[in-house]
């Protein structure tokens, strides 16, 4: 979590609330907005409902009433008691009054009584044909819509306990009107609306105003044929990519829907135009805050990178490492100051470094002579144990073997040799060992592919002398050791073991640390030596192990990568 993420964070956290804010008053502004026109839809609906059922309940009341008008009975009983004038007379009276009350609604409408006893029926203006399969037929108390002729029907029957039995009713009225009347109450509601209004039922043809689209309206009808429609209700749909507020109105008269529909995007265009102008500001915004960052990358961010990885350039011991300048800021003069301080250092490291090499050769060959006259104090005490016994071949074969190894010993020119150079020193070194000790047996056992591995001189052999001074010579029972060499994953190891009494794991454990301490009168030489020539030579992970055998013994690991 870098300061250059943590700034592009704050610019983030101050543009989404920004966004979030915006988004969440967009909504409520649209759902007020909707709920708003949704209300005023409604009411305006209502309000052409009320027209469109007080119509249609006057046409309603006034069938019922003609059925008890006293001029109608008598033209239901004519024939009882009537002659042919007054019978005419009776027909221009109720035609008036049918006249009079057609009139009198703002639909235009028929009226027509029947006299079923009689077979006659009368019309708004005479006599009217009486066609008993028409009534019989179509007779019905509700409101019904004849396809056909574009009319809306509604019969009335008198006694009113026999609705439905055209049969055996004495007087029917039919009252019927054209849906032009509906669709000249939709043309006059619609003069300076903004929606549209139409008639719907399931399964029928729609009755829209003059002026609309048919097919448009069938798609709006065929959605809401989709639905499980109630009393009355909302919803919006969307139809060739556009949003409409539909609601509707059930007339329980008629038994069909008003419905009226509003495109949403004409209404809320100006709401939908300053949400673009926003996005579009915060667009510009969120381009400035992107420059911003990438100034800020260019000039801040890159030239730290450059620092932190110079630095650990610098950390791993790469001390040329270098910054180019590439611009003229404030990080300038901080990458100049860098790069004189990484020409010192490495200046100083190189003076440092060659003063090490020669310290180490210095300790390396101050260890070697440690090592040397350690081995010449033993093999002359040899010689004088020998002298002494008046052992001459056993003094001649020292003295070979003892030429033959400082010959090799003395040879200062390389300080490094090869294992192969080196076992030959460990062969005569045994071989003098083997003059002092019958019972010493030795089994070499280097692979070809490590004889030629450069090692420091004189590693080898205080191994093997030790392994003979403190794991054989002081018990009878021991004499063997075996030399071995192997490889794995980039390792060497050469294992010198006996099979001496060895040592606990206290023991070897005190041991392995006292070859990490300073040198001291407690600590033998030799074994310290060879440790710390591994560790100097090669790496500090190198040096000396020590390890238990079985059944008894102790194995002396040299290993070096």
């Amino acid at each position: 979590m870098n300061n250059f993420t943590k700034v592009n964070i704050l610019i983030l956290m101050l543009l989404t609330p920004v966004l979030i804010m915006y988004a969440y008053s967009y909504r409520t502004s649209i759902r007020v907005l909707q709920q708003n026109i949704q209300d005023s839809q409604m009411s305006r609906l209502s309000f052409l409902f009320n027209q469109l059922n007080d119509n249609v309940n006057q046409l309603s009341m006034m069938a019922n009433v003609l059925l008890k008008d006293p001029n109608v009975k008598e033209f239901r009983d004519l024939d009882l008691y009537g002659d042919e004038i007054n019978f005419l007379k009776t027909v221009q009276i109720i035609s008036q009054k049918l006249n009079l009350q057609s009139v009198a609604n703002t639909f235009s409408n028929s009226i027509v009584i029947y006299a079923p006893r009689i077979q006659k029926a009368i019309g708004q203006y005479s006599l009217v044909y009486y066609d008993p399969k028409d009534l019989y037929g179509h007779a019905d108390p509700k409101w019904r819509y004849d396809m056909e002729t574009g009319q809306f029907i509604l019969y009335a029957f008198d006694p009113i306990n026999e609705n439905n039995l055209a049969a055996n009713a004495r007087l029917i009225a039919k009252v019927s009107f054209k849906s032009d009347n509906i669709v000249k109450m939709l043309d006059n509601y619609h003069s300076e609306g903004t929606g549209e209004t139409f008639l719907f039922r399931p399964g029928a043809r729609t009755i829209v105003k003059s002026s609309d689209n048919p097919a448009f309206i069938d798609q709006i009808a065929d959605k809401i044929g989709q639905w499980k429609l109630g009393e009355q209700g909302n919803a919006t749909v969307d139809i060739e990519g556009s949003s409409y507020l539909i609601n509707y109105l059930k007339s329980n008269e008629l038994g069909w829907y008003l419905v009226d529909y509003v495109p949403l995007q004409d209404i809320l265009s100006p709401i939908t135009a300053n949400r673009k102008f926003f996005y579009l500001f915060l667009g510009v915004m969120l381009f400035v805050s992107l420059m911003i960052s990438y100034i800020l990358y260019q000039n801040i961010r890159i030239p730290i990178k450059d620092l932190i990885r110079s630095v650990q350039q610098l950390k791993k011991g790469n001390y040329s490492t270098r910054i180019r300048v590439k611009s003229d800021n404030e990080f300038t003069f901080l990458i100049l100051k860098f790069n004189e301080m990484a020409g010192e250092i490495e200046n100083l490291i190189g003076k440092v470094y060659a003063e090490e090499i020669r310290s180490r050769e210095a300790t390396l060959k101050q260890l070697q002579s440690q090592i040397n006259p350690h081995f010449l104090y033993n093999c002359l005490a040899f010689v004088k144990s020998m002298a002494v016994l008046e052992e001459k071949e056993s003094i001649v074969a020292m003295a070979v073997n003892l030429s033959k190894y400082y010959r090799y010993t003395t040879r200062n020119e390389r300080q490094l040799v090869t294992v192969r150079e080196e076992m030959e020193l460990v062969r005569h070194y045994l071989a003098i060992q083997n003059l002092q000790m019958k019972r010493l047996s030795c089994r070499i056992e280097i692979p070809e592919s490590m004889l030629d591995l450069p090692i420091p001189r004189l590693l080898i052999q205080p191994v093997v002398e030790n392994a003979i001074i403190h794991g054989i010579e002081p018990h009878p029972d021991a004499g063997r050791i075996v030399i071995r060499g192997e490889q794995d994953n980039g390792e060497n190891r050469i294992t010198v073991e006996d099979d001496g009494p060895g040592m606990s794991d206290d023991e070897r454990l005190a041991l392995s640390k006292k070859l990490n301490l300073p040198l001291t009168d407690e600590i033998g030489c030799g074994l310290w030596n060879v440790h710390q020539r591994l560790k100097y030579q090669f790496d500090p992970e190198s040096g000396l192990q020590f390890e238990a055998t079985q059944p008894s013994g102790l194995k002396v690991i040299l290993h070096w990568k």
